[in-house]
């Protein structure tokens, strides 16, 4: 019970590791989105990932169960949405962000790197970081509990781009305990590091499977992934280290004034 205590803790602190409190600065409301996330911690070449990242930021080091891993990868499948005046828009599709824990030489502020990814919209490539490229995206889910029994997950992604990337992930497991968690991090773009966004969340966490002595092994877990644009995070010597699922994440979009 303790080292799980100390899982679902540091599940939630990720969300801190990339976060910077805010100050008294102008910011602005740009959109909210409300969406269910896969976060895939993988331990990569630690050269390759320091390259990946802009003149002046160095990776970040995480904590706990997580302290191997150098990369994530983030499967965002989206749900509802909203604009600045609060008037619903369509949110159905599906993005996978290619990023990098990292910190702020100068400042030593914290900050979550974008560098890469797809979406399944191919009208929303390059995305507001620059970076995304179009690509299909399958994604299946399904859910099952008999009785009181713990509810059986499963997760399926099939993600290829026009390119030539290709990323499968496969993941199941039983639900546990979810825990809560306020946060605000600030993501950047690695091609206009100068740019970033400002994100206040609200969400749910769940280890469901780590690495880590102890630590809970989800029934199955796979993950591959190839092609030019991966290829620059990932290579047959990477290691999935953690999957934390985020059932629910709601987020504000805001951009610095």
């Amino acid at each position: 019970m303790r080292f799980f205590q100390r899982l679902t803790f540091y599940g939630c602190l990720f969300a801190s590791i990339v976060s910077f409190p805010s100050l008294s600065r102008a910011e602005r409301l740009v959109q909210s989105a409300t969406e269910r996330r896969t976060y895939l911690f993988v331990k990569s070449d630690d050269g390759k990932i320091k390259n990946l990242l802009p003149a002046g930021w160095s990776p970040a080091q995480n904590v706990g169960p997580l302290k191997d891993a150098n990369f994530v990868i983030v499967l965002i499948e989206g749900v509802a949405g909203s604009d600045a005046e609060g008037k619903s828009i369509l949110y159905q599709g599906k993005t996978v962000v290619l990023g990098i824990p990292a910190k702020n030489d100068k400042t030593g502020e914290p900050g979550f790197m974008v560098s890469g990814g797809f979406v399944s919209d191919a009208s929303t490539a390059p995305g507001a970081y620059g970076l995304y490229a179009p690509a299909s995206v399958t994604m299946a889910k399904t859910s099952r509990s008999d009785g009181d029994a713990a509810t059986a997950v499963t997760e399926q992604w099939r993600i290829r781009s026009e390119k030539g990337d290709r990323i499968d992930f496969d993941v199941g497991y039983d639900r546990g305990t979810g825990n809560w968690a306020h946060a605000e991090p600030h993501v950047y773009s690695a091609l206009h590091p100068e740019f970033y966004r400002i994100y206040k969340v609200d969400q749910v966490t769940e280890i469901v499977h780590t690495t880590a002595q102890g630590g809970k092994k989800a029934k199955e877990v796979k993950l591959s992934a190839d092609g030019p644009q991966i290829s620059r995070f990932f290579d047959d010597k990477s290691q999935l280290v953690a999957v934390i699922s985020y059932p629910a994440y709601y987020r504000k979009i805001y951009l610095p004034e």
